[in-house]
Parts: structure tokens; sequence; C-alpha cells
């Protein structure tokens, strides 16, 4: 077909025009698409990445980490431990509906130093942020989204301040 830019539209090519355009459609409508996924519902998807979080290890690696001869840092490993199990029991108060908990994980604490030991709490530390972070995006509600913000932001600071010891330990 020659296109004429000069030419103004009259009815045949307009007809014409609409033609292509429904057979284009109905092509387009009729393709073959992949079958759509049955949508999970929010709470029970929060409430599966909420009880696959490993609580237990962190608390088992923050005990470990409380025998420091470091008085200082020793109190403050203590004062995360509750906090841990505080933040535990907020998450599992929010998702876990049904009292079913995942199976209990094999902890291995053989470690023979206290900075093999930190080394292992900030992997576990982490696998737990990154199972905390999937639930604040998928999360709908302000006030949970608050909630684990702040959870965050505290474990965050928490970090930060092992890290500190941890390298006043290495360069001090």
């Amino acid at each position: 077909m020659i296109y004429n830019d000069e030419q103004l539209p009259n009815d045949d090519s307009i007809a014409k025009m609409q033609q292509g355009y429904a057979r284009k459609v109905s092509i387009l409508q009729t393709e073959d698409t992949a079958p759509t996924p049955t949508p999970v519902e929010p709470n029970q998807e929060l409430g599966t990445i909420a009880s696959s979080i490993d609580w237990e290890t962190n608390t088992a690696l923050l005990n470990a980490l409380a025998r420091t001869p470091n008085r200082c840092m020793r109190s403050f490993i203590r004062g995360l431990i509750p906090l841990n199990e505080q933040d535990s029991a907020e998450i599992s108060g929010y998702y876990i509906q049904n009292g079913i908990r995942r199976n209990p994980s094999v902890i291995n604490l053989n470690t023979s130093t206290f900075n093999q030991t930190l080394r292992d709490y900030i992997r576990a530390e982490a696998e737990l942020l990154d199972k905390l972070v999937e639930l604040l995006y998928l999360e709908t509600d302000s006030d949970r989204r608050t909630s684990l913000r702040n959870i965050l932001r505290r474990r965050l600071d928490a970090l930060d301040t092992l890290a500190s010891f941890w390298s006043s330990t290495l360069f001090g």
C-alpha cells in the first residue's frame, strides 16, 4: 500500500485501517498465554517467610559470644539476647497464627575462636535481616511496616557496634 501524506483520509481508507486494526487485535487476543498463577494470600506468604527465620541460631551464637573476656563487649552482647527474643516474639505474633514453627536447626558451636563465632553470627544475622527486609516489602499494614523498620534499624545498629568492637580487637 502506498501512502500519500497530502491526501485526506476518506471513508474507504478509514474502513481498511479499522479492519487491519481489528484483525491484529483478534490475533493478539487469541494468542496462547501462559496460565496465570493462583495468587497466594499475602498473610500466608508473610507467615511462611516469618516462620522460616532462624531465631534460634542467632540466640545460640549470641550466648556463645557473651562468654568473651571483654567486659564492655560482653555487656553489650548480653543486652542483645533479650532484644533478639523480643523481636522473635513480635514477628511471630504478627505472622505465625497456627503455632506451627519450622524444625529447629542444628547449630554448630564448635568454633575455636571468638572471631569465628562473631563471623558466624554476622552471617546468620545477614540471613535474618534478608527475611525481615522481604517481610517489610510485602507488608501492607503501616503499623507493622513501622515495627519492621524499627527492628531492622535496631539490628543494623547492633551489627555496626559489633563490627566496631571487632575492628578494635583486630587493629587496637
